[in-house]
């Protein structure tokens, strides 16, 4: 649930995918103050994605950079961590949970007792289920209910700002939750967008899974209706070209976490201290294919997964190497590590309490500040990669997705790159030996792309400003629908 003191415009949600998600208020008020721009950030980040957090908090403290007064709302999974972390309004992004696509609240401060009501409530469902076919128009009509009501709010939130971005990361995807969960949103709120006079950009997006022709359909109209569209790598570039072939026309700007303003990146954690004096490996698994935690599952591709890990692990104490379990999503803590410390063996296990750490995580600040003490990296995860290349840590990628694969071309790290399905402990080792001798080539190539980035990243936020200024405010509604190239 959201905090009715943290916002006007959230209001408390019942959750679960045949509850009412859609029906949230919005401010009587439509008219910004004179001088203060409005942004809402549209993600599918929910707080557990350290990666998504970093993205949005670099397209803030730039905007902020280029404009004098600025306000940002979030448009995302979870209202209220929006609220919390980033920004000063929040909406939900959609009307009707799905799987792996779900609104996620807080706890209740309000729950529902065993009134009287609530108990003819539970008995006039249970007759309804009896009926043939009844329940299951009523759930119908009520979603599409809730679609409408969210749609009329989402519209009246919208004439309160002056842009709406859609904020990088893997937007372009039908993996978590189908067509009708993220590929469906972006086309609704670019619809919306389009009513409610304001522009509509999607900026440093990637591509991942797009096959269905529903999802195309929802994505190249989505593509269609921006005023500014840019993408963080070529390929992603390339799948919304297939969609949209103006896309050739638009830029390739890396991820938003890469241009962060370095005043914003924080000092080290000084974990090293409790190293005493060897080298430093931050190792941070997957959740990959794990069953309930992943929507494609596959239970032999995770526990081979492990098991090669946890040999890694046992290498590394064996080695002497001193180790940090870290993580950039909330559910590789709660799952993937644990799971793997318990596949190691009893002598791996006694080598843990004095060669290893488990540092406290819970923004990707702290998360940055640790790498900041680290040797070299071993990750699977685009952002866990990300993050460590923003550290300047020479890093090993064990890919499960082809975006992996592209980030580390990117960087000119494919020497350093491995497949999860595929790859051996010795693998890893031996991918550890080449990076330590060429380490300082390796944080050399890292820090001209990370120069590269923030170049590339400067003209894109200066665009967006444009988009965002009161003036284009004032003059948008004479003006024609032109879209803004990019720069």
């Amino acid at each position: 649930m959201v905090a009715r003191e943290q916002s006007a415009i959230v209001k408390e949600d019942v959750e679960g995918p045949d509850k009412d998600v859609g029906d949230a208020p919005f401010r009587a008020d439509d008219s910004a103050p004179e001088g203060v721009s409005r942004v809402a950030l549209l993600t599918p980040y929910s707080g557990g994605n350290l990666g998504d957090a970093a993205i949005q908090d670099a397209i803030i403290a730039n905007l902020r950079i280029r404009l004098s007064d600025v306000q940002f709302s979030g448009i995302c999974l979870n209202p209220g961590n929006f609220l919390q972390r980033h920004g000063t309004d929040a909406f939900p992004l959609c009307a009707i949970n799905r799987p792996f696509y779900e609104m996620t609240h807080g706890d209740k401060t309000e729950q529902s007792g065993g009134t009287e009501r609530d108990r003819y409530l539970a008995w006039l469902k249970a007759g309804l289920k009896r009926v043939p076919g009844l329940s299951r128009c009523l759930k119908a009509m009520r979603g599409l209910g809730n679609e409408l009501r969210h749609c009329v709010a989402g519209y009246r939130f919208l004439r309160r700002h002056d842009l709406l971005i859609v904020s990088g990361g893997g937007q372009l995807d039908e993996e978590w939750g189908g067509a009708w969960g993220h590929p469906f949103t972006l086309f609704k709120w670019a619809i919306l967008a389009r009513i409610a006079q304001i522009p509509y950009a999607i900026v440093s997006v990637g591509a991942c899974k797009v096959a269905s022709p529903t999802s195309r359909f929802f994505l190249s109209a989505a593509l269609r209706t921006a005023r500014y569209r840019s993408y963080r790598d070529k390929t992603s570039k390339s799948i919304a070209a297939s969609m949209v072939p103006q896309a050739e026309q638009d830029a390739v700007v890396p991820d938003a976490a890469f241009g962060f303003p370095p005043s914003e990146l924080p000092s080290p954690a000084g974990v090293r201290t409790i190293a005493q004096g060897r080298t430093v490996v931050a190792i941070s698994p997957i959740c990959y294919a794990r069953p309930e935690s992943w929507p494609n599952p596959h239970r032999d591709v995770y526990e081979r997964y492990l098991q090669k890990m946890a040999q890694v692990v046992a290498k590394l104490l064996e080695q002497d190497f001193f180790l940090l379990m870290v993580w950039s999503s909330v559910e590789d803590q709660k799952r993937a590590i644990p799971e793997l410390l318990d596949r190691l063996d009893s002598e791996s296990k006694k080598k843990l309490a004095g060669q290893a750490y488990i540092p406290e995580i819970a923004t990707w600040r702290d998360l940055l500040a640790v790498l900041e003490d680290v040797d070299f990296v071993i990750t699977s995860r685009l952002h866990g990669a990300i993050l460590s290349f923003i550290s300047q840590k020479p890093t090993i990628a064990i890919s499960f997705d082809p975006k992996v694969d592209w980030v580390m071309e990117d960087l000119v790290q494919t020497g350093y790159l491995l497949h999860i399905r595929d790859f051996s402990a010795n693998d890893v080792m031996e991918a550890l030996t080449r990076i330590a001798a060429h380490k300082a080539s390796v944080v050399v190539q890292i820090g001209s792309y990370l120069d590269h980035s923030l170049s590339s990243s400067a003209s894109q936020y200066d665009s967006l400003a444009d988009l965002a200024a009161p003036s284009y405010r004032r003059n948008r509604k004479k003006e024609g629908p032109q879209r803004i190239a990019s720069r």
